[in-house]
């Protein structure tokens, strides 16, 4: 929508330079400054390694009709402000119509769950629909779905511009409630600020992203912004301790797990070779009996979770229950992996493909890993690498992880980014330690095709190949650019190949 100059200095809450108040104002916000145009307000956000300033000129040799900036830049017409990020995310909003007060949405955040969760309770609001799925929204690390069209995601959480954007077009689709995960970046860098959200939900914390924070208690604050800013229900884990001192420290908030004292509470476990049985006791009210296809404690948990915030915003009990059941396997999310659509789970081994990129999550999927190995008899092999450009200390960590729980582990490459994939791999194997130690078989195959290549072939009846770090991701990140590579795609391709063979 157009925002009058009038319009533009209240949403700043700052002065306009009197060369802007005399045009027609602007109808869209850009922070690359390739993108601006005319009617465009440019902010200019100060980066990690260049200040978006430098780039006001050429914004407005574009047309840009305005430049938003945290200081005077010389020579265009700028409306300074104290944070720069802060103003994308209100002129995103208001560009865009503030979608967000005309619809629930509902943020998930946390290190490890957050998008199994969100698939979760994006099912049951879907069934809750009618039409079933048409009124609902997600977006999530994996893909976004507007009112059942899917589209790949770039990244957790989006710029502002995209975020609003995003909203808007799912608002004109008739879309009435939103899933969205939040990551801390997206808190952190503002890039969720004005957005009005309905619910809440913290799935756990662990070491992640210190690169951008700097210390855990910092990580964990951004996460609570989430919850400050929700006046809605909130819900959180009870079984991790953050989540327990969320739910002291944030007045509303509710908690779901295992725990005598959770608000939500998980009783009855039992695994089958096919999925999950579970009963969850709400406050108040009779347990609720659920199956969920999804195997292992922590996804008990995230689809806990999920129903205990969809009971909270007003689901009805059948619904969820439904919903739950019928809920399809999550991209990346301890993916079964056939060899081509139609296909058996053939050779007698499981292929599984996980986004597990940390060292916790790494040892939650190893864990259920062993559990459907164990049921045959049979070993597990791990496929893993870890990111480079991020934070270094979690490498050696996951290489202990990988080393306690897997049988055999192939260190390979993940997104190595500018860093030397070789250099990463030698950092993970250092917590495998050395054969002499008690560690269990480890190798480095750089190439991620060909470590995979070799972790099939290395399987027999009854193991479980986890190929973990990327999940749902189709783009390998490397030094000399980006390369096209999808875990389930070359699992598949080569499981063809080996059959074939």
């Amino acid at each position: 929508m157009l925002l009058a100059p009038q319009e533009v200095a209240r949403v700043l809450g700052t002065e306009m330079p009197s060369g802007f108040l005399g045009t027609g104002g602007v109808s869209s916000v850009a922070y690359d400054s390739r993108r601006a145009g005319p009617g465009t307000v440019f902010v200019a956000v100060p980066g990690f390694r260049r200040d978006g300033a430098e780039f006001a000129p050429e914004a407005v040799s574009r047309g840009a009709a305005l430049v938003v900036a945290e200081r005077e830049v010389p020579g265009v017409p700028t409306a300074v402000v104290p944070d720069a990020r802060e103003a994308l995310a209100a002129l995103s909003a208001a560009v865009s119509g503030d979608p967000s007060h005309e619809m629930e949405v509902y943020g998930l955040t946390g290190t490890n769950g957050k998008t199994t969760t969100s698939y979760a309770l994006y099912s049951i609001f879907a069934r809750a629909d009618h039409p079933a799925g048409s009124r609902t929204g997600l977006a999530t690390t994996a893909e976004t779905i507007c009112a059942g069209e899917r589209r790949d995601a770039v990244r957790t959480t989006p710029e502002a511009v995209e975020v609003q954007g995003l909203l808007a077009q799912m608002r004109e689709r008739g879309v009435r409630r939103v899933v969205m995960e939040v990551s801390s970046h997206g808190i952190a860098l503002k890039r969720v600020w004005g957005t009005r959200f309905a619910g809440a939900l913290f799935t756990n914390l662990s070491r992640d992203h210190l690169d951008l924070h700097g210390s855990m208690e910092e990580y964990y604050r951004a996460k609570r912004e989430l919850f400050l800013q929700t006046p809605g229900p909130k819900l959180a884990n009870a079984e991790d301790d953050h989540g327990r001192r969320l739910a002291g420290e944030v007045e509303g908030v509710q908690t779901f797990g295992g725990t005598e004292d959770a608000d939500y509470r998980i009783e009855a476990v039992r695994a089958t070779p096919e999925g999950t049985l579970f009963s969850l006791q709400p406050p108040g009210g009779a347990p609720l009996g659920l199956w969920t296809p999804l195997l292992g404690g922590y996804n008990v948990l995230n689809v806990a979770g999920a129903t205990s915030l969809a009971l909270a915003a007003g689901i009805d009990r059948e619904t969820v229950v439904r919903a739950v059941e019928e809920m399809p396997q999550v991209p990346g999310r301890f993916e079964r992996v056939v060899a081509a659509p139609g296909n058996p789970r053939e050779p007698g081994y499981e292929v599984i493909v996980d986004y597990a990129h940390t060292d916790v999550g790494l040892r939650a999927a190893l864990g259920v890993a062993r559990e459907v190995a164990g049921a045959s008899g049979g070993r597990v092999i791990c496929v893993f690498g870890a990111a480079g450009d991020r934070d270094g200390a979690k490498r050696p960590l996951m290489g202990r992880a990988a080393s306690e729980l897997a049988d055999l582990s192939i260190v390979t490459t993940d997104d190595a980014y500018s860093e030397d994939p070789e250099k990463i791999a030698r950092e993970v194997a250092l917590g495998n330690g050395s054969p002499g130690n008690g560690s269990r078989p480890h190798e480095i195959v750089l190439d991620r095709r060909e470590a995979i290549r070799r972790g099939l072939g290395y399987a027999r009846k009854g193991d479980v190949v986890l190929v973990a770090g990327k999940g749902h991701e189709r783009v390998q990140h490397l030094p000399e650019g980006d390369v096209p590579f999808h875990d389930a795609t070359v699992v598949g391709e080569l499981l063809g190949e080996l059959r074939e063979g």
